[in-house]
């Protein structure tokens, strides 16, 4: 290698590390996001990295698997059409966070997951009432029952900070991110699906970064392009009081049982949050 060469590596090298010692690591990891996202954008423009043996995908399109079929369809169903990535739910968007997050930490998944919940309502107790997602088995493809457990809930890491500033939003993300993989908690030993943002003006992202944006996964406010609601209970009918008195018990099961539907326009899907059995 010419020397030309050796003394530029190196005082490059010198330069990144001068500047790593300098800096914070919530400043590197944001210059590193910086570097990537142009890095992709040349690789789309110039000519010279077409014919490069790798790509480097723009940040924003990065997609979360989601363990639930039909909502990682929907999900991918709007990516397709609007190129942007994050799951978005509106409406009784509780009731659906519960289940994907019991889903999530639960085995077979056995993953970690980091929420920010700036209006300090989801309680993580109530995963212990929620039935993670079960698909329905087939003769050619099992599926392995979800089995949730209390010690699964040490994977749940909420963070509730106050409402603020599109840059305070964004200062939560990272700090998250930051904690999630360099902090010391219980976590390590899995592998850490993302992030969840509940309320504070998140979604739609808005005068949020599109770097920001991407580091979330799924957010849940007043509005979204997923909308959960109640399903409609089939009425009973007209019928006297007595009749109504001796079909207490079975109408009240219609309602314990009924399920929720998540719908979009890409397509909808039911679902239930129902306590396990133990």
């Amino acid at each position: 290698m010419p020397r030309a060469a050796v003394a530029s590596d190196s005082s490059i090298g010198a330069r990144v590390l001068s500047e790593i010692d300098e800096g914070s690591l919530d400043e590197i990891l944001t210059a590193l996001r910086t570097i990537f996202a142009a890095a992709s954008n040349n690789a789309n423009t110039n000519s010279e990295y077409r014919n490069a043996p790798f790509a480097l995908p723009p940040i924003a399109t990065r997609l979360n698997y989601f363990p639930i079929a039909r909502l990682n369809e929907l999900v991918t169903r709007h990516f397709r059409s609007t190129q942007s990535a994050p799951l978005a739910i509106s409406g009784r968007y509780y009731e659906l966070l519960y289940v994907l997050v019991a889903t999530l930490i639960a085995s077979p998944h056995s993953k970690a997951i980091s929420i920010i919940d700036f209006e300090g309502r989801f309680d993580p107790l109530r995963l212990l009432t929620t039935s993670p997602f079960e698909e329905v088995a087939t003769a050619n493809r099992p599926q392995p029952k979800p089995f949730l457990r209390r010690a699964d809930l040490d994977h749940v890491h909420i963070l509730r900070p106050v409402r603020g500033s599109a840059a305070h939003i964004a200062s939560c993300v990272a700090s998250v991110e930051q904690y999630m993989l360099y902090g010391t908690h219980p976590s390590r030993g899995r592998e850490w699906w993302g992030t969840v943002v509940i309320g504070g003006g998140l979604n739609p992202a808005g005068s949020v970064s599109a770097a920001t944006s991407a580091q979330v996964a799924v957010t849940a406010d007043w509005k979204g392009w997923l909308r959960v609601e109640r399903a409609e209970i089939r009425p009973f009918g007209g019928v006297g009081v007595e009749q109504a008195l001796a079909d207490r018990d079975r109408r009240q099961a219609a309602v314990d049982n009924v399920s929720w539907v998540a719908s979009s326009p890409w397509g909808s899907f039911p679902f239930r949050r129902q306590a396990p059995l133990r």
